[in-house]
């Protein structure tokens, strides 16, 4: 064939010269439909699909061969071949490319001096490969890498031998795996590497004989990253997570963690998640521990189902083998403060209007060996909750609970406990305010036991509950600066009545007092738990303003004020006799966000008669845009004499807590917490940290230290450093962040 320059020549031309490639026909009556759904075509079609050839010259060799230089370009649906010279055998499908090669396969892309690559099935070898994997909608981050060889599977099958693979944009090469052999599965966005070796800023850091990595979003089956920490109470620690993707709605995570002081502890956690029913299961096992000298093990399971026709269940139980397990073995703070672990588990039933309940509940309570002995709870074995409520029926509204318990304790006084709770309100609702008539009746008894009785009565106890909840809405149009409002004013007027009755004989299982706030003092008890129903002769006032963005309806400004004044001052208490007042203290609250990028909250309660504050809380929020935080509190609360309240009320709390999170550089972070007692003089928790984001990959380290629930300082360092693309290396303190800074972002989350 004489020279000639050719541009977008297609093979199905050349059939006549080359009989093993056949031109196309379109068969007889085929018609256009209009698919409302995108398919992906069969890859045999993709396989036997038109080629198309591009180059400055071809020529044509014997029967089945063809030859074709500068700039040459071969396509096919799904891949494309360009190289400086390209042999193509019609035989058997066979392409060998040589001279600056570059094939791409579905996005995907490599580079080399020499292909030898199949069109019938996609598969072939490359020699000194440079490849590319770039970002996609299933594929979450672009990767990079060479190679000394390369050899190409079907499927978008890759096995790349003598590999360095990263995911850092040319020329960095600030961390990379070298590999002796590389599976990369495109289809399935995942990679596998055999005898790698980690570098990072030039340093080889990690050794791995065999580690899976996905290049997707999606969850995968392997090793997770290993972590690293170490602490005073167990020495140096070290875990290998094993992931298993056991199915798209279960898996499971083994984690065997090594604490150089104490031994081998094995853990794991199984999830599963179905249409009726989802739960977790978890578990970790330390046999002889070599500082306590015995086995120490946590068990816990959360399971929740549901039957159909309004029946479900649950289970939430834990058990740890002694008292000092999360304390010696875990620097979680949520987890060193537990005191209850709940053995509870519930069957319910629930449709519009009824509701019914069966359960049972224990605990197994932690004590402090160091401190004073912690309280124990009743267990309830069982309850039985029924209830039932409607709306609007003829303008009324009803509803009624009723309750049977049993409870039982070691010491304190057992026996049964029987509650009837049945009202009627009859709402009436204007566009400029409403009234709401309620009457209440509560009916309480016990059965107690014989050996448990002494000072306590049976009762039983039988009250009227009357109230009257009532208020008016004002509103008008104000000009703040460019902006328009809609400023409103909500007064309300609350009057309860409950006639008094002696409770101070009764057993109290599950009751409590309320916190002063405005919830409680809009409601008909002042108690919680069904043992205690406090007497009132009172009339509640409250006021409430607020400044609604006309444009936007956006709440930008609250201002509320609340005080209960007593006809009769309340007699009804927990153990401490009720001060003769004839009013409550004052509470009022702010809440601001002018700007979207400012927000303060602030509340108050005031004794007048004592010309004093019992609680302060200031609390302020400034975020001018993501990954920049900056939040300040102060919380005072003044002690109480209350035998029966909480050990932190008694001795008020005085506390100055900030957290905050900066850009200090362009690549780095700091962020950090500070709690501190003003009224003991101490750190509460602490924090300090910054993160490093340079693109592929992210460094954050993090010194956090608390008071623990036996008043011990537990001190820990996080320290991580995230491989993009790859895997996370050390302990992870994302949960401490988020924890400790409201409004925390990940670095790399946030935009550029």
């Amino acid at each position: 064939m004489r020279s000639r320059r050719i541009r977008t020549l297609a093979l199905a031309l050349l059939g006549a010269a080359i009989p093993g490639i056949a031109a196309a026909q379109l068969p007889d009556g085929l018609r256009l439909k209009l698919e409302r759904q995108f398919h992906m075509a069969p890859s045999r079609l993709e396989r036997d699909s038109a080629k198309f050839l591009e180059a400055d010259r071809v020529e044509a060799q014997g029967h089945d061969k063809v030859v074709a230089t500068g700039n040459v370009v071969l396509r096919q649906r799904g891949a494309s071949i360009r190289a400086d010279r390209l042999e193509y055998d019609a035989s058997d499908q066979t392409a060998i490319a040589t001279g600056a090669v570059r094939l791409e396969r579905n996005g995907d892309s490599a580079t080399g001096p020499r292909l030898r690559y199949r069109l019938d099935n996609g598969t072939g070898e490359m020699q000194s490969p440079v490849f590319e994997f770039p970002k996609t909608a299933e594929r979450r981050i672009a990767t990079r890498g060479e190679a000394t060889r390369a050899e190409l599977g079907e499927e978008q099958k890759s096995r790349l031998f003598g590999a360095e693979y990263t995911s850092c944009p040319v020329p960095r090469d600030d961390w990379f795996l070298r590999v002796r052999e590389l599976d990369v599965d495109g289809s399935r966005n995942v990679g596998a590497a055999h005898h790698s070796l980690l570098y990072f800023l030039g340093v080889p850091i990690l050794y791995m004989p065999y580690v899976t990595f996905p290049l997707d979003n999606k969850r995968r089956s392997g090793f997770l990253a290993p972590t690293f920490g170490t602490s005073g109470k167990s020495g140096f620690e070290a875990s290998l997570p094993y992931y298993w993707n056991i199915a798209e709605n279960m898996d499971t995570t083994v984690t065997p963690k090594l604490f150089t002081k104490r031994g081998l502890q094995l853990g794991d956690e199984f999830r599963y998640l179905e249409p009726k029913f989802s739960g977790e299961i978890d578990g970790e096992y330390l046999p002889h521990d070599r500082v306590a000298g015995r086995d120490r093990w946590f068990a816990g399971i959360r399971h929740s189902q549901q039957f159909g026709h309004g029946w479900s269940a649950a289970v939430n139980a834990q058990e740890v083998s002694d008292d000092n397990y999360f304390r010696d073995l875990s620097t979680k703070i949520a987890l060193t403060s537990q005191t209850n672990l709940p053995h509870d588990a519930i069957v319910a039933y629930n449709d519009d209007t009824w509701s019914f309940a069966t359960r049972a509940l224990s605990y197994q309570t932690l004590q402090d060996p160091l401190g004073p002995p912690v309280p124990i709870p009743y267990r309830i074995l069982p309850q039985a909750l029924f209830s039932g409520a409607r709306q609007n029926v003829h303008g009324v509204d009803w509803q009624f609970t009723t309750e049977a318990s049993n409870f039982r304790h070691p010491t304190l006084v057992e026996g049964q406990r029987f509650i009837f709770n049945p009202s009627i309100s009859m709402p009436l609702r204007r566009s400029y305010g409403y009234v709401v008539p309620k009457l209440q009746y509560y009916y309480l008894a016990y059965r107690l036991q014989d050996h448990a009785t002494a000072g306590a009565e049976d009762g039983p106890l039988s009250l009227p509950i009357a109230s009257v909840d009532s208020g008016l809405y004002f509103d008008r149009t104000i000009q703040w600066g460019s902006r328009t409002f809609d400023q409103t004013l909500e007064p309300r007027l609350y009057y309860l009545y409950v006639p008094f009755r002696d409770q101070s004989r009764l057993p109290n299982f599950t009751t409590a007092e309320k916190d002063f706030s405005f919830t409680q003092i809009f409601t008909e008890n002042r108690f919680v738990g069904g043992d205690r129903v406090g007497d009132a002769n009172q009339i509640t006032l409250g006021l409430t303003s607020r400044m609604i963005e006309s444009n936007t309806g956006l709440e930008r400004f609250t201002a509320s004020v609340g005080q209960v004044y007593y006809f009769e001052p309340p007699r009804v208490s927990l153990g401490q006799s009720q001060a003769d007042a004839k009013h409550s203290d004052i509470l009022a609250a702010v809440a601001s966000q002018m700007s979207p990028s400012v927000s303060i909250d602030a509340g108050f309660q005031y004794t007048p008669n004592l010309n004093r504050s019992e609680k302060v809380v200031l609390e302020g929020h400034y975020s001018p845009e993501p990954g920049r935080v900056f939040n300040a509190a102060y919380r005072y609360a003044r002690g109480t004499t209350d035998p029966n309240a909480d050990p932190s009320l008694q001795a008020g709390i005085a506390q100055v807590d900030l957290s905050a999170q900066w850009p200090i550089t362009h690549d780095i972070t700091g962020v950090a917490r500070w709690n501190w007692s003003t009224q003991d003089r101490k750190l509460l928790e602490g924090l300090v940290g910054f993160e490093y984001n340079a693109g592929c990959w992210q460094l954050r380290a993090v010194a956090h230290r608390f008071i623990t629930a036996t008043q011990q300082y537990s001190t820990s360092f996080q320290i991580q450093l995230e491989l993009t693309g790859f895997s996370r290396i050390g302990i992870n303190p994302l949960e401490t962040l988020r924890q400790n800074i409201a409004g925390y972002r990940r670095s790399d989350e946030i935009p550029p």
